[in-house]
């Protein structure tokens, strides 16, 4: 009964490997257990190319049985030698070893035993070993289906029946062929020559495998200097790749911002095994443009003339200011005359002059102007700023006093000539100003002669006679343009040729102005 369950448990047994095959992985399923960890090292033998170039690489089989057997026969010995011979005589004989196979055969050896008398003398190739009763052939490596032939030359020493046997030894070595190859990488590194702060800088790496054999598990890093950094605030940056081919390469890229200006390298490297690969170190000077600015123009002015302004725009970065703007604010009292250089102006609140003055290389200046003028007394203050891609904002103010100029009229004239003795004549005294300033403290006499008897007067201030003269309270201002009057009645005592004669002064007059007018008095 026990024979029975053991038969029916090894046929159980036979029955599952061969549904599943007799593989690791089969086998281990079948009596339990993990197959990725029980067959992990197990052998695998070659069926096509690996499915990744970087995986393990596959083992390759070779069997041979031995013998090598070709229809049953691996290596053939003929033997050629004479029937018969006489004593004492030399004869020759041959022995023919042949390759029936179609490898290599190696450490082929040929043995001929000798029995009997026989000697031999000579032999090509020469005998490698000579005994008593053997000679041993040494014919090294046999080629698939090649031939070697042994020319013996013997001596029968005796009469009667001499014995030579030969036979072969030979190794069918089993090989298995290994390639060997070998990655070389190159690793190259792109960066700009030249670039603005605010600019980010793009980098460039281009690994390339100049080998044979592919590359795996590639580590790419680039350590930056300080003040270089990416956008996500690291100082290095990091690339992997799993696998690169022969004459295959792979390009990575990267933006980095600068926090400074000066001149940034760094040296990339790739690391694959213990083999590290390093770029060149190419440099990338960051630079900025610095800009300032400065005017000129008139402290002091009269109303009403031309105010100049140049302005001069200086980039004392390293770096190019491009799009450089300048604008100058113009007050609401003041008016636009004109500006060089394109200077556009734009009536707004305040107004403004716009220059649009492009690209401004390093250590380079621009001069501009403007033309305005102001028909407002008082501080005339101007503000200009000039700002550049990448450069910070500057602005100049400048200050301009204005004043006008007082230039007052005194005109006097009578209403009624000639004129009766014992009628009246009324003066009319005219004050205008000229200027483009107010004139202040205005003050009126007027002088009488003898044939002249005041008798009233008006006017924007009050007149006190004394003896002959009147005297009007001075006018504390007169506006530019404006004009100021005064009356004077007089009555005539007696007939001649008289005179009306006025005065006038005023704070901005260094001089008094005079005025007469001439009236015939009659009877």
């Amino acid at each position: 009964m026990r024979t029975k369950v053991l038969l029916l448990c090894l046929t159980l047994l036979m029955f599952g490997l061969l549904v599943q095959g007799c593989s690791c992985s089969s086998w281990t399923k079948f009596w339990g257990g993990d197959p990725d960890q029980k067959c992990a090292t197990h052998w695998k033998w070659k069926k096509g190319e690996p499915i990744s170039p970087c995986a393990a690489a596959a083992m390759e089989r070779t069997s041979q049985t031995f013998p090598v057997a070709v229809k049953g026969t691996a290596i053939k010995v003929e033997k050629m030698a004479p029937t018969e011979v006489r004593t004492n005589e030399p004869f020759d004989y041959q022995i023919k070893v042949t390759n029936m196979t179609n490898r290599q055969l190696d450490n082929v050896m040929v043995k001929d035993s000798i029995r009997g008398l026989l000697k031999i003398n000579s032999s090509t190739p020469e005998v490698h070993e000579m005994t008593e009763s053997q000679a041993i052939w040494s014919l090294g490596t046999l080629g698939p289906k090649a031939s070697e032939v042994i020319m013996v030359s013997a001596v029968a020493e005796s009469i009667g029946t001499v014995s030579s046997c030969a036979e072969v030894t030979y190794d069918s070595p089993i090989c298995a062929k290994i390639n060997v190859v070998e990655p070389k990488l190159r690793l190259t590194k792109f960066a700009a020559t030249e670039a603005i702060m605010c600019d980010r800088i793009p980098l460039r790496y281009v690994i390339t495998n100049t080998g044979d054999g592919y590359a795996c598990g590639i580590e790419i890093k680039d350590a930056f200097e300080q003040g270089l950094m990416t956008s996500e605030g690291l100082s290095e940056a990091l690339f992997s790749l799993e696998s690169l081919g022969p004459g295959e390469s792979r390009e990575f890229s990267i933006m980095v911002d600068a926090s400074k200006v000066g001149e940034y390298s760094s040296r990339a490297m790739a690391m694959v095994g213990n083999q590290t690969i390093e770029s060149n170190v190419p440099i990338t000077n960051v630079t900025q443009p610095v800009l300032a600015i400065s005017g000129k123009g008139p402290q002091k002015q009269y109303l009403g003339r031309s105010l100049v302004y140049e302005f001069t725009v200086f980039n004392k970065g390293d770096g190019i200011a491009k799009d450089t703007i300048v604008e100058a604010m113009v007050p609401e009292e003041v008016q636009f005359d004109n500006a060089t250089s394109g200077g556009v102006f734009t009536r707004s609140s305040p107004g403004k002059v716009t220059w649009n003055l492009g690209t401004l290389e390093p250590n380079t200046s621009k001069k501009i102007q403007m033309t305005i003028h102001s028909t407002q007394e008082g501080a005339l203050i101007t503000r200009t700023q000039a700002n550049a891609y990448c450069a910070d904002m500057v602005s100049e103010s400048m200050k301009t006093m204005l004043s006008g100029i007082s230039a007052i009229l005194l005109e006097v004239v009578d209403v009624s000539d000639p004129i009766e003795v014992g009628q009246e004549e009324t003066y009319i005294i005219t004050v205008t100003n000229q200027g483009s300033s107010s004139d202040t403290n205005i003050s009126v006499d007027c002088m009488f002669e003898d044939n002249m008897s005041y008798v009233s007067s008006t006017g924007p201030t009050q007149g006190v006679l004394e003896g002959s003269k009147l005297s009007f309270s001075p006018l504390k201002s007169l506006a530019p343009k404006a004009t100021a009057a005064w009356r004077v009645k007089v009555k005539a005592l007696g007939q001649g040729d008289m005179r009306f004669r006025v005065n006038m002064n005023s704070d901005q007059l260094t001089r008094i102005v005079e005025e007469t007018e001439a009236t015939k008095f009659f009877e």
